[in-house]
């Protein structure tokens, strides 16, 4: 990848992380028959907006990356280690997940993936600003 990302561009996604911790719903699920029924709450949609505004989403064969990102959203520790690409990775990965897997972007807010990757970015830009 080797994108240069100017921290500027992703501390807005930073400011999610108090929404991602909050016990406050993010989506719910319709009862309609639907090839897509999570049916997100607006901050939700503006976190995913937003990723695309901090250039944080990119263009990459995310399909066949799959099977790296499944270690990190199984072992969240290893994000914690992860750098700022993996990062990005990640994210892209889930976002375009969800658009042929309805509910991976739910499964991984649930699942606490969102926050965690967050806290990673916080940390990584703590990093750079040092």
């Amino acid at each position: 990848m080797d994108e240069e990302l100017h921290p500027n561009l992703f501390k807005p996604l930073l400011d999610f992380i108090p929404y991602f911790e909050s016990n406050r719903k993010k989506y719910n699920c319709s009862e309609e028959m639907s090839f897509d029924p999570y049916i997100y709450h607006e901050p939700a949609k503006k976190f995913v907006e937003q990723l695309y505004n901090s250039q944080f989403i990119l263009s990459f064969d995310w399909m066949s990356w799959q099977s790296e990102s499944r270690k990190y959203f199984d072992n969240l520790l290893l994000i914690d280690k992860a750098d700022l690409d993996t990062i990005r990775k990640l994210f892209t990965t889930i976002i375009r997940a969800d658009r042929f897997n309805a509910g991976t972007y739910a499964l991984m807010i649930d699942d606490g993936v969102i926050l965690c990757m967050l806290k990673r970015l916080k940390a990584l830009s703590d990093e750079i600003e040092d």
